[in-house]
């Protein structure tokens, strides 16, 4: 469906930004605080979690994302890692299509990846630092915004390359961005908040000091 003048810059940027993440990703943190298996786990659950989709068209699907939690338990760099990951597994065995694999890499994992992080240090900068606010700004709120910016940025690229027409990308796709929305939400709202309260030292972005001390 992408014309290969967008197939082949896409992998180039992709493949430049995967090898520049896995050299300089902080994989010793992962080391030092036991976290491998963790880490590991969470890829797993990861790539399950994408391989639910659901749509009605070639191009317009749906599934849960899960990379704003990434982004708050391992930071960013290990995040696009694990994102990398899911999204060659489910390419290698068919879910996805190798050609459109740099196109799907950048919509689909560096973009929801850099804004997650984005979003997370202006809420710590500017919004008090509460726990409540982290629960309910930086996970679910932002994890919204996250799914919708993916969403309507891969609907806009089929439109404007006439991959598909306004009548399925707006009726068929756009249309139900709320109901993918707050799933997504309470997804990430969830598990975020069940790790800060049952195991917090699993949660890089999260510190007593910054959350709960004095408050």
């Amino acid at each position: 469906m992408l014309p290969l003048w967008l197939l082949l810059p896409g992998w180039v940027l992709f493949l430049a930004f995967a090898g520049w993440n896995l050299m300089g990703a902080p994989w010793r943190l992962l080391v030092d605080n036991g976290l491998g298996g963790v880490y590991t786990g969470a890829c797993l659950l990861l790539t399950g979690l994408w391989w639910m989709k659901a749509g009605a068209h070639a191009g317009l699907e749906f599934h849960l994302l899960g990379l704003t939690t990434m982004v708050l338990l391992f930071g960013w760099r290990l995040a696009l890692i694990g994102g990398i990951i899911a999204l060659g597994m489910l390419t290698g065995i068919g879910v996805y299509d190798w050609a459109a694999t740099g196109v799907n890499g950048l919509l689909g994992v560096v973009l929801p990846v850099l804004l997650a992080n984005r979003l997370h240090g202006l809420i710590y900068h500017w919004l008090p630092r509460h726990f409540f606010i982290y629960l309910m700004v930086s996970a679910h709120f932002s994890s919204m915004l996250v799914i919708a910016a993916v969403i309507v940025s891969g609907g806009l690229l089929l439109l404007a390359l006439g991959a598909q027409p306004w009548s399925r990308v707006g009726n068929d796709y756009l249309l139900f961005l709320p109901m993918i929305m707050l799933p997504e939400g309470f997804l990430n709202g969830a598990i975020l908040t069940m790790l800060t309260i049952l195991r917090p030292e699993w949660v890089r972005s999260f510190h007593d000091r910054d959350y709960i001390d004095g408050k």
